[in-house]
C-alpha cells in the first residue's frame, strides 16, 4: 500500500478494529449546511469556544490516560509499561463514556462558536457516534485474522514504537513483556466468545496466523532454538546495547528479558497456538461476512463507516465495473505508446514477469530496491514547493519489513512518526518476495505511502499546533487512503511518471484500487468465493498473482475499507476539478492542498464544506 498495501498504520489499524481508537462517524452523512470552513485569522474565542476546547482536552487526556499503548504511539513522556487491554469491559466503557460526552457536547451553543469550532465540535460529534454505532458491532470485526491479532501486533507494536533511551524505558519494555500473559488472556477471551457466536475468520486465515504466532518464539532464548535471537529479544538487546549501560546493568536486564520472555511470553503464546489450532478445525469456509449473523447489514454499516459517505452496495459495485473498464482503456494507450503487440492480458502478464521489472531476490537486489524507494522520496521531497503551502517537519525513512512478520503482512506500508520528531515516518517495503515488488510500481508506491501520501498528510495533521489534539490524530479511512491515491495521480499532471512503465505502474495502482470497488462488494454483497475474486483480480489487474491472494483474503477479513481508496481520491478530484471551474485563474493548486491537509483527517462531507468555503474565499 504491483504493491499491496494496508495504507494504514498498525497501531491505527488494529485500535480502531478493536474499538480502542476513534473512527469516522455514520452522523456524518447528511449535508452540512451550517457548517463553514476556518477562517485564515481567528478572532479572539469565545467562553463557549474556550470551555468547548477545554473538553475536548480532557477528553483526549482521559483517553490518554486509558490508553497506555497510543502514548507510547505519540512518543510522549513515560510510563510506557502497560498493555491497553482489549477486552468488553473495556469497549463497554467506551460506549458510555461516548454516551456521557455527546450529552455534554450538545450543551455547547452552536452559534456562540467560531468557524473551526464547529468543525472541531461536528468531527468531535462524529467519533463519540461512530463509538456508539458500531458498538452493537464490536463482535463482528474479527479479533484475529491473518491481518491484524495478537499473533502479530504485539510484537510488532514492541519493535516498532516502544523506544527505549533509558534504562528504565528498558524495565518497561520488560514489564510489557511480563504483562503479555493477562494481555493474551483477554485475546483469547474474546476469540472464544466470538467463535461461540459463530464468528470465524476464514479457514485460509488459520496457517498465516499460526505461523506469526511461532515466529515470535522461535529463537533464543526459547528452547531448541540457539543460532539466533528470537525477534523481540534481537531488538531488545539491539536496544539496550544502544544505551551503552554499564555491563552489569545491561546484563541484568537482558536477563530480565530473557526470563519473561521464557516465563510469560511463550506460554502465551502456545497457548494462542493451541487455542488457534483448535479453532482451524471448526473454521471449514472462507465466506464474506454475509455469513455472519445478520452479516448483510454489519457490511452496510462498514460501507457508511470505512467511506463517510451513504452508499449503496450494489452501486458501488457498478461503479467499479465501469471504472476498471476506463483504466484498462488507459492501458491500452501505454501499450500502444511502448510499441507493445498483444493483448491487455498479455501486457499484464510481460509486467508481472519479465525480469526486467524486477530487482533480484538476493541482498544487493533488496537493497537496490530501498534506494530506489530513497530516491523517489527525495527527488519529490525536493519539489514541494510547487504543490504545497505547508510542508512537514518530520522526517521519513525507508525500512524493510522485519523478518518476523514479513509472510503475513502488506507488501507496502506506512507508519507515522513521533509527533516530536524523535521518531521518524516509516515507508515500510515488504521484500521477502521480490516477484511482488515490481519496478514499474515503485514510484506510485512511494508517493502514496511517503511523500506527498501519508506521510504529508500524517504528519502535517500532528504538527498543527492551532487544531484542538484529537483533530491532529482521528483517522478516516477515505479521507486518508483518498488522499494517498489522490497523491499517486497527481504528480502525472506537474510532469512526473516521465517513463512509461512507470506510468504503466501508476494506471495499474489505481486500476487495482478500481477493482477493489468490484471486489469488496462482489464478497461481501455478491457472495463471491475466494476463487472467484483471485481469478478476477488476475484477469482485469496487472498485480501479481501472489499479491492478488494476499489482497483478496486482507479483503475477506476487513469489509469495507478496501472501498476507501477510491471513494476517497474520486471525491477529492471532484471537489478539486469544482474549485478550477469556479476560481479559472485564481485557481492555486497549493491552497487547495493546504485547504485538504490542514484541517486534521476530516470526513467527506465535511472535507467538501471546508473546499467549498475556501472557494468561495478565493473568489473573493
Amino acid at each position: 500500500m504491483t504493491a499491496s498495501s494496508s495504507g494504514v498504520t498498525m497501531s491505527r489499524r488494529s485500535l480502531l478494529r478493536h474499538g480502542l481508537m476513534a473512527g469516522t462517524a455514520l452522523v456524518a452523512l447528511t449535508a452540512l449546511p451550517d457548517l463553514v470552513a476556518t477562517p485564515a485569522a481567528a478572532a479572539e474565542p469565545s467562553e463557549t469556544e474556550k470551555a468547548l476546547n477545554a473538553f475536548f482536552e480532557d477528553c483526549w487526556n482521559e483517553d490518554l490516560a486509558r490508553d497506555p499503548q497510543q502514548r507510547t504511539v505519540l512518543g510522549l513522556p513515560g510510563p510506557h509499561d502497560k498493555w491497553t487491554v482489549p477486552d468488553d469491559a473495556r469497549l463497554l466503557e467506551n460506549f458510555h463514556l461516548a454516551e456521557q460526552r455527546l450529552k455534554t457536547l450538545k450543551g455547547f451553543k452552536t452559534a456562540e462558536l467560531s468557524p473551526s469550532a464547529q468543525v472541531s465540535a461536528r468531527l468531535f460529534e462524529n467519533e463519540l457516534q461512530q463509538t456508539i454505532g458500531q458498538y452493537p458491532w464490536r463482535n463482528h470485526n474479527y479479533v484475529i485474522s491473518q491481518l491484524t491479532g495478537p499473533h502479530t501486533d504485539i510484537a510488532s507494536f514492541l519493535i516498532s514504537y516502544h523506544a527505549v533511551a533509558s534504562a528504565q524505558d528498558a524495565e518497561d519494555y520488560v514489564a510489557r513483556l511480563v504483562a503479555i500473559a493477562p494481555l493474551m488472556d483477554a485475546y483469547l477471551t474474546r476469540i472464544g466468545k466470538q467463535a461461540d457466536m459463530g464468528i470465524l475468520p476464514p479457514a485460509f486465515a488459520f496457517k498465516a496466523i499460526l505461523e506469526a504466532a511461532r515466529n515470535v518464539i522461535t529463537g533464543r532464548p526459547f528452547a531448541g532454538n540457539t543460532a539466533e535471537s528470537s525477534p523481540l529479544l534481537a531488538d531488545f538487546t539491539e536496544k539496550v546495547t544502544a544505551l551503552k549501560l554499564a555491563d552489569a546493568d545491561q546484563a541484568r536486564l537482558l536477563a530480565s528479558a530473557e526470563k519473561a520472555l521464557t516465563g510469560q511470553v511463550q506460554p502465551a503464546f502456545q497457548k494462542l497456538i493451541s487455542t488457534v489450532t483448535a479453532l482451524e478445525a471448526k473454521a471449514t469456509t472462507s465466506n464474506g461476512v454475509w455469513a455472519l449473523p445478520d452479516g448483510e447489514r454489519f457490511y452496510r454499516s462498514q460501507v457508511a463507516l470505512m467511506t463517510t459517505l451513504p452508499l449503496d452496495p450494489a452501486a458501488v459495485h457498478t461503479q467499479g465495473l465501469k471504472e476498471v473498464a476506463g483504466l484498462q482503456d488507459e492501458m491500452r494507450a501505454i501499450m500502444a505508446k511502448v510499441g507493445f503487440k498483444g493483448d491487455l492480458r498479455a501486457f499484464f502478464d510481460y509486467l508481472r514477469t519479465d525480469k526486467r521489472f524486477y530487482d533480484p531476490a538476493t541482498p544487493e537486489g533488496r537493497a537496490t530496491m530501498l534506494k530506489r524507494a530513497t530516491d523517489i522520496i527525495d527527488r519529490m521531497r525536493g519539489d514541494l514547493d510547487r504543490f504545497f503551502l505547508t510542508k512537514p517537519k518530520a522526517p521519513i525513512v525507508v525500512k524493510a519489513v522485519e523478518p518476523f512478520r514479513e509472510k503475513a503482512t502488506a507488501s507496502a506500508f506506512y507508519e507515522p512518526a513521533s509527533p516530536d520528531g524523535s521518531r521518524p515516518g516509516v515507508f515500510y517495503t515488504n521484500l521477502y518476495d521480490m516477484s511482488v515488488n515490481p519496478i514499474p510500481m515503485l514510484e506510485s508506491l512511494a508517493y502514496h505511502e511517503g511523500i506527498p501520501g501519508h506521510h504529508m498528510q500524517i504528519a502535517i495533521a500532528q504538527e498543527m499546533a492551532n487544531l484542538p489534539t484529537f483533530r491532529r490524530f482521528i483517522w478516516n479511512s477515505a479521507y486518508g487512503e483518498g488522499w494517498a491515491l489522490y497523491a499517486e495521480r497527481f504528480p502525472k499532471e506537474y510532469g512526473y511518471y516521465q517513463d512509461p512503465y512507470s506510468d504503466a505502474g501508476r494506471i495499474a495502482s489505481e486500476l487495482f484500487r478500481a477493482a477493489r470497488l468490484v471486489l469488496d462488494t462482489g464478497i461481501h454483497l455478491k457472495r463471491w468465493t475466494r476463487e472467484q475474486a483471485i481469478a478476477y483480480m488476475n484477469e482485469n489487474t496487472a498485480n501479481p498473482e501472489h499479491d492478488n491472494i494476499t489482497e483478496i483474503e486482507r479483503y475477506f477479513v476487513w469489509p469495507g475499507q478496501a472501498l476507501a481508496y477510491k471513494i476517497g481520491m474520486n471525491k477529492i478530484l471532484e471537489l478539486r476539478e469544482a474549485a478550477k471551474a469556479k476560481l479559472g485563474p485564481k485557481f492555486d493548486i497549493r491552497a487547495f492542498h493546504d485547504t485538504v491537509l490542514t484541517s486534521g483527517s476530516v470526513n467527506l462531507p465535511v472535507l467538501e464544506v471546508l473546499v467549498q468555503e475556501w472557494v468561495k474565499r478565493a473568489a473573493a
